[in-house]
């Protein structure tokens, strides 16, 4: 299995092109749900993640959002993809 957030999906593929989100963005009307959504999963799953040596840094970089409850709050109420 593999995780990513709309920054890395948009410099190793085609598919944000036409894309009405900005992959650049957590929060918002035009944030990318794949960057919101690897964020909500990565706290969701913080435990588990954290435990493992390759997936300990996005639990680090998590930490340090400053915009992480706004993050949450979203996607817990994203209703549309």
């Amino acid at each position: 299995p593999y995780t990513s957030g709309g920054a890395y999906i948009n410099k190793m593929s085609d598919h944000c092109g036409d894309c009405e989100f900005d992959p650049k963005k957590r929060v918002g009307d035009d944030a990318c749900p794949f960057t919101a959504g690897y964020w909500a999963f990565t706290h969701r799953h913080r435990d588990m993640l954290a435990r493992n040596n390759r997936t300990r840094r996005a639990v680090s970089s998590m930490d340090r959002l400053g915009d992480l409850e706004a993050v949450l709050e979203q996607e817990s109420a994203r209703d549309r993809f």
